[in-house]
């Protein structure tokens, strides 16, 4: 059993072997992810993809009981070389082809998703959805970033222009998702702050948490169901780092993933253009406790001067801070970062520390390249208290 996809003749061969596939889906189990699983369409027969290696991987992916979430086919077309290329009217084929494959092979309720493309407005997108992508794909999803990793600098990282560049791109691709696959889900299938495996040095730094904090709110108010992170391991922008530490962006991303819910309110703020507030609903399931009706704002500012920022549904009513900070002397360029002045790490067992929140009723004081989540528990968001 073997998966592989290349792009070219010179790149190396990588096989997916059953003790490859046994680990994969016993690590998800373990760790309660969800697994999608990216199927080669470079394995063709007679022009059209051939489903002989998949169909031998669904049938051992049944007899074994795993049960991925979601599958998708090829990864980033549009910028496949011409000696491999796949046209959008054939990869749409492909598409339907291999979802009628998936669900003979009798495994659990999946999504089909894709079809990956590489930035999130090209033709090739539009083109795949009318020639019949739209009707057979579940989910959308194209991939982000911001700029070219070799060539980023640590100032593109606080720079209000390139943060911006993402709304027009996110506002497109969430008009054509909904013209051409209406009522299907709009998902960033892959991103970060910058491709060729991110900005060494910087990408992996306290600094990155800007863009990425800044991509989870817009991706929220403009329309998308899901932003799916690249990568937990691996290259510069890795959420841990080699030595399977956490990375700061891991941090804000466990503080995100338990203090934010849904629905997303708009309360964009222009009379400082170097700060970001976004708002939620609270996630009242996570292990924090909080209860419904409760608020969830999170703030960035990115200017080097402290600024006031009046929160959002919080007048009169007690707000619990957690202020994000460079974690020690090297600035923006940390690997640490602060949680209300506090270094966050793992203890020795790998568990992960307490989120202890500051109270306050005072005017938020915020300051220079901080950024954070306040709750406000007794909001009585009428919107929060239905969820």
């Amino acid at each position: 059993m073997t998966q592989d996809q290349r792009t070219s003749p010179n790149d190396g061969n990588f096989p997916l072997t059953v003790a490859d596939w046994d680990n994969l889906n016993h690590l998800v189990m373990n760790a309660g992810w969800d697994l999608i699983f990216d199927f080669n369409v470079f394995l063709r027969k007679n022009g059209n993809w051939d489903p002989t290696n998949a169909k031998e991987l669904l049938e051992y992916t049944v007899k074994q009981g795993y049960k991925p979430a979601g599958y998708e086919l090829g990864n980033e077309p549009n910028l496949f070389p011409t000696a491999n290329a796949v046209s959008e009217k054939q990869l749409a084929k492909d598409f339907a082809a291999f979802k009628n494959i998936v669900s003979s092979s009798g495994v659990p309720p999946f999504l089909t998703i894709g079809p990956d493309t590489a930035s999130m407005t090209p033709r090739y997108l539009k083109n795949f959805l009318e020639a019949g992508g739209g009707d057979v794909v579940d989910v959308v999803t194209v991939h982000q970033y911001y700029t070219n990793g070799q060539k980023a600098t640590l100032k593109d990282f606080t720079d209000r222009k390139l943060l911006d560049k993402f709304i027009p791109e996110v506002d497109s691709f969430v008009k054509i998702c909904n013209e051409q696959a209406p009522n299907k889900q709009c998902w960033l299938g892959e991103s970060s702050s910058c491709y060729h495996g991110g900005a060494p040095h910087i990408s992996d730094r306290y600094v990155a948490g800007f863009l990425w904090l800044d991509k989870l709110g817009l991706s929220a108010l403009r329309g998308l169901q899901a932003v799916l992170r690249q990568s937990f391991y691996g290259g510069n922008y890795g959420l841990i780092d080699t030595n399977l530490n956490p990375n700061p962006d891991y941090w804000l991303t466990l503080i995100y993933k338990s203090l934010v819910g849904s629905p997303v309110f708009d309360v964009s703020q222009t009379t400082d253009p170097n700060v970001r507030v976004y708002a939620h609903c609270t996630n009242v399931s996570s292990s924090i406790g909080y209860i419904s009706g409760s608020v969830t704002v999170y703030i960035m500012n990115i200017g080097s001067e402290t600024v006031s920022v009046d929160i959002p549904f919080s007048s009169s009513k007690t707000q619990q801070r957690y202020i994000l900070s460079p974690g020690d002397d090297n600035g923006l360029t940390s690997q640490f970062v602060k949680l209300n002045g506090n270094v966050l790490m793992l203890p020795n067992d790998y568990s992960l520390p307490p989120l202890i929140p500051v109270f306050s009723n005072d005017t938020l004081q915020l300051e220079a390249y901080n950024m954070g989540f306040v709750v406000i528990p007794d909001a009585m968001k009428a919107e929060c208290m239905q969820i």
